[in-house]
């Protein structure tokens, strides 16, 4: 996997990342971890490595930010019941609508701090 969710503080998700308080949704915040090869048309985000602290079955909206100026992350989903359907198109560092190409990740972008903040449907 090329892509972990980590938690606020850049460890596991915990449940103290997570706030269910809502009636119908549930809201995650954490960081990206990037690591190995960037495939064409962008990373995976995989939620089903997480299912545990979701408690929801549809993925919604996605948001992410970088600490590192040049860096841009773009989620791309819709919102579906595959909770691998998103994607994170990682543009190249210091240019603007142009794609990573495949192949391994730079420094750059595995060292960067990403944060994210994603939406999920509760189970009804």
């Amino acid at each position: 996997m090329s892509i972990q969710i980590l938690g606020t503080d850049g460890n596991a998700l915990t449940s103290r990342d997570v706030d269910g308080s809502a009636s119908n949704f549930i809201y995650i915040n954490g960081r990206l971890s990037f690591s190995g090869s960037y495939p064409t048309g962008g990373d995976t985000l995989d939620w089903t490595t997480v299912p545990d602290k979701l408690a929801g079955s549809q993925c919604i909206s996605v948001a992410i930010a970088t600490q590192t100026l040049g860096n841009n992350y773009v989620p791309v989903g819709v919102p579906s019941t595959a909770l691998n359907g998103w994607k994170v198109i990682c543009q190249t560092p210091g240019t603007f609508n142009s794609q990573l190409t495949a192949g391994s990740y730079p420094s750059g972008i595995t060292s960067d701090t990403v944060t994210f903040s994603a939406t999920f449907r509760k189970l009804l």
